[in-house]
Parts: C-alpha cells; sequence; structure tokens
C-alpha cells in the first residue's frame, strides 16, 4: 500500500528546509509535500529532496488551500497557524499534527479547539526550544537528582548563525504579545518584567553574557515533570564558543539543575553544541517527534491525544538520536 506523504506547512522556510532534509536522511522511502506560499522556492526544496511535491499553501484558508485529492499522513506546522486551518484540517482527516510556531501565551486555542475534538486525533504541542533539545537536556539531567530544587536554561544565539536573528526575532514576536516572560519562583507562576527580565547566560568556554528570560513552553513541560519549584529560561545572543575557538558556529543550549542527590545538595551542569546550526538542531528534534507520532521508532503510532514532546520519548534516547546526528554532549560538572 502506498504511503500518505507528509506534509511540511512552511517546508520551503528556514526551518522547513532542514526538516526536509533531516526526514529524507532518516527516511528515505516516505514521500513528502513541501507546502509554501512560493511555489517556485517549495519546487526547489522538493526537488532537492527527491520523492517530494511542492504545494501552494494559503494559511488563511479553510483547508489550507490544500488539493483535497492530497491526502496526508501527518502535518508538522512550521509557519504560524493564526486561523488554526492547519489544525482544522489534520482533524479533519484524523491524522497527527505537530505545531512548532506557537508560544506559550497562544496555546489556548489549540489547546481549546482539540477539547472540542478530543477523540479526533494527535495533537503534539512541539514549539519547545529547538524542538525538544533543551528539554531533553535539562531532562536527563534533573533524572541524576532525588528532588530537583531549581532548573535554568541557557541558550546562546549566535550572530552569524543565519537561524540566531530568526529565533530572536520569534522570541521578540512572543514578548510583544505578552510583555512579561513566564518563570516559576517558590513554586509558583511568576511573571517577569522590567528589571527581572534581564539574566545572564555562562557559555562552554565560561564567559558571562548578558540574556533576556524567556518564556518558553520548555517551562510547562519542566513543571509538570520534574515539579522544581525555581525554573527559567534564559536567551543571550553573541559569538558561539565553537565559533570562537576557530570552529563552525555552533548551537549552544547550557542546563544547570541544583538538588538533592545522596543526601546532599548539589548542582550540575550539562551543555549541548550542534555545529550544524540552530535551524538545522530545531528540524532535526522535530523530525525526531514526527517519527514517534507515526510509529516509526518505538511502537505503535499516537493514538488521539494532546501531547507535549516528552510524552513521546525518552530524554537519553532523544539525545543519542541528536548525538548520532552530530551534536555533542559536555558531560556534567558538580559543583559548577
Amino acid at each position: 500500500m502506498p504511503l500518505q506523504p507528509i506534509l511540511l506547512a512552511g517546508g520551503s522556510g528556514t526551518v522547513g528546509r532542514q526538516a526536509v532534509h533531516w526526514f529524507r536522511q532518516r527516511q528515505p522511502d516516505w514521500p513528502l509535500l513541501v507546502g509554501g506560499r512560493n511555489l517556485a522556492t517549495a519546487e526547489d526544496v522538493a526537488q532537492a529532496a527527491g520523492q517530494a511535491r511542492a504545494v501552494g499553501l494559503d494559511l488563511d484558508q479553510p483547508g489550507l488551500g490544500l488539493d483535497p485529492a492530497l491526502t496526508p499522513a501527518a502535518i508538522i506546522m512550521l509557519a504560524p497557524d493564526q486561523a488554526l486551518h492547519g489544525l482544522s484540517l489534520a482533524q479533519r482527516l484524523g491524522i497527527p499534527y505537530l505545531n512548532a510556531n506557537t508560544g506559550v501565551t497562544e496555546l489556548g486555542p489549540e489547546v481549546a479547539q482539540f477539547m472540542h475534538h478530543p477523540g479526533a486525533h494527535a495533537l503534539v504541542l512541539s514549539s519547545h526550544w529547538a524542538s525538544g533539545a533543551a528539554l531533553a537536556l535539562a531532562l536527563d539531567l534533573a533524572r541524576r537528582f532525588t528532588r530537583v530544587a531549581a532548573i535554568g536554561v541557557e541558550v546562546l544565539l549566535d550572530e552569524e548563525d543565519p537561524a540566531g536573528p530568526l529565533a530572536w526575532e520569534d522570541m521578540a514576536r512572543v514578548h510583544s504579545a505578552a510583555p512579561a516572560a513566564l518563570a516559576f519562583r517558590h513554586g509558583r507562576r511568576h511573571w517577569l518584567s522590567g528589571a527581572d527580565l534581564q539574566g545572564s547566560v555562562t557559555a562552554l568556554d565560561g564567559r558571562t553574557l548578558a540574556a533576556t528570560a524567556f518564556g518558553s513552553i520548555d517551562l510547562l513541560s519542566l513543571w509538570a515533570t520534574t515539579a522544581a519549584p525555581e525554573l527559567r529560561f534564559d536567551i543571550a545572543m553573541g559569538e558561539s564558543s565553537s565559533r570562537r575557538r576557530g570552529a563552525e558556529t555552533a548551537a549552544e543550549i547550557a542546563v544547570k539543575v541544583t538538588g538533592e542527590r545522596d543526601g546532599q545538595t548539589t548542582t550540575a551542569r550539562s551543555v549541548l553544541e550542534f555545529s550544524q546550526g540552530q535551524a538545522s538542531l530545531t528540524a532535526l528534534g522535530l523530525v525526531l517527534s514526527l517519527e514517534r507520532a507515526l510509529g516509526l521508532v518505538g511502537g505503535r503510532p499516537l493514538p488521539a491525544g494532546l501531547y507535549m514532546p516528552e510524552q513521546l520519548w525518552a530524554a537519553d534516547w532523544f539525545l543519542q538520536e541528536l548525538q548520532r546526528e552530530g551534536a555533542v554532549l559536555h558531560h556534567p560538572v558538580d559543583g559548577y
């Protein structure tokens, strides 16, 4: 039986191109629909990928303007689905829908629409930083503790990474809708604003850079899974440690966890570097979640339900897959 294609809405964009690349590399026989507003650009991406077809999409039209004769097996939404036409299409077809472009303050409409059709399909809220890379790094480190007291996620965006400024702009977009950034203090939700937004990021090479707090959806997952009373996510823009030592521009994510282990209070830190850049790391993380949703690895396809990425995979598996594709993990350092 022929495989139904995966629709990547926004597949000709910065992250979309990388998602097409990673999916084709990992799943060479599965057909793709590369969707975009500019059909010519989408055709270039589809032709380079092979076994892919370009389709013009209009996010403001019901059904995304997709030819009704085309029935995708899943939808990855890489562009803002402001009217939720992509989600509605996935519900109507009963197929998995992964949204990688929704801020923490924008989740309400998606969740409400799902709750009115809970048995229709699998909805994966996939807008975590680098599509789960930061989350997996934090969960893997947190599991080493018997009790977690605090988790800090620190991201260093390199200004020479083509996706670095784009990611910064996306953070600004989310903050423009809700100027305060979500954090957790003393076990309670806390909205940071003004001077409280100012933080710092410690790079792998030891530099300290001024940073800004970001209310990432990662914090919701970490709150639910670790119950850590102190959670914060900071982003800095600057030269990555990799580029500074004369290597490639790299995506750089650090996690610091404080808690109890072996009866003592201690702190540990892990850093992830990915020399192929922010967009490629984000795309790879999204493809890993898609593989789980479709049942291509780890068992059966996801049944209908509302999911966070950490419910699809184990953190150690996710990190192993990232390492297999070129990520480097710098092991935890106690007493940091």
